[in-house]
């Protein structure tokens, strides 16, 4: 807001997209900064939307895959294993697991669900995706025109409201 007000303030350009960390697993970009954004006009460009590949459910049922980076993260221990924990938590875990089960129910993949759901918003311009192998982009993709109902979108914000703010 404040860049907003010094771009008007000295007649220079101003910010017209952000990008934050927005996912099912991390929605605090709700709490305050969507209604700056819609409040200003400006957009979204939400990245890790997969909430760095939680939400695509490698990690649930306590798996932590060779090659994936909170599994790497929480070998290496210290600042790395203390975000693999933010994002690999009981809440997080849990809170997939439930979506997935949205996902099933509504004949889609999770991802699909997870990046759809990400994309959905008014405030949101574009969705940023990252894929580490060809194999992934299927269930990504699979978003590009998928709108959620109504009822789909009232089970996730369910989850959301039992259990606030997986990430913390």
């Amino acid at each position: 807001m404040k860049s907003v007000a010094a771009s008007e303030r000295e007649g220079l350009a101003r910010y017209e997209t952000i990008q934050n960390n927005f996912s099912l697993i991390n929605r605090r970009f709700e709490d305050e900064l969507a209604q700056a954004c819609r409040q200003e006009d400006i957009s979204l460009i939400p990245f890790s939307p997969l909430g760095g590949g939680v939400l695509s459910g490698k990690y649930s049922g306590g798996k932590t895959p060779d090659g994936a980076r909170f599994s790497n993260y929480l070998k290496l221990g210290g600042r790395q294993a203390a975000m693999a924990r933010r994002f690999v938590n009981d809440k997080s875990l849990s809170s997939t697991d439930r979506f997935a089960a949205i996902a099933a129910e509504a004949g889609i993949s999770v991802v699909t669900l997870a990046t759809a759901w990400s994309k959905q918003h008014d405030f949101v311009a574009s969705t940023i995706v990252g894929a580490t192998n060809e194999g992934q982009l299927d269930a990504i993709l699979a978003a590009a025109d998928l709108t959620l109902d109504a009822e789909v979108l009232r089970k996730i914000d369910a989850v959301s409201k039992e259990i606030l703010y997986p990430m913390g």
